[in-house]
């Protein structure tokens, strides 16, 4: 279980890095002719949802969305009583929690208009009750991996990442 202080430090990661990596995967998205990121986050696997908005789950799954505009989304099966915390901790547009994040999915795909074609950062491991529920709420989506375009996204690490490689390395 991870332990300790889990906070956000705008001087080691500031929003504009953030918002930059965003701008990123948009134009990443549009290249390759996705309306939708989808980046999945949990315990095991918190790096690219990290990467994109600092947040860390110690406990939970969750599903950023990245649409052509607006601030991510972040769709997590917690209570609404840890969204106060998720918004001191990171930085995103809403956060929706919910305990059925394919239909939560599926609503906010469906309500955005126009996705047909969604990238998924590491499709295949995506929980399969995820991606069932979320095609029954966004009828004929395509899902299809995004995870080289994320890699590449990554590579090579900016100045934000190195600075935070070597602050862990210190310590």
């Amino acid at each position: 279980m991870r332990r300790g202080l889990l906070a956000w430090s705008e001087e080691e990661v500031p929003r504009g890095v953030l918002d930059a990596r965003v701008a990123r995967c948009r134009a990443a998205m549009a290249g390759a002719g996705l309306d939708a990121l989808l980046v999945y986050t949990s315990f095991p696997r918190p790096a690219a949802v990290s990467w994109l908005t600092h947040f860390v789950p110690y406990w939970s799954q969750g599903v950023l969305v990245i649409l052509p505009e607006g601030a991510p989304v972040f769709t997590v099966s917690l209570s609404n009583r840890v969204a106060n915390w998720i918004e001191e901790t990171a930085h995103m547009g809403e956060i929706v929690c919910t305990p059925n994040l394919g239909r939560a999915l599926g609503e906010l795909i469906s309500k955005a208009g126009g996705v047909k074609r969604a990238g998924v950062v590491e499709l295949a491991k995506l929980p399969g009750a995820i991606v069932g529920n979320l095609r029954k709420m966004a009828d004929g989506i395509e899902l299809v991996d995004a995870a080289d375009l994320f890699a590449a996204l990554r590579s090579p690490a900016d100045d934000t990442e190195i600075a935070l490689t070597r602050h862990a390395a210190e310590i």
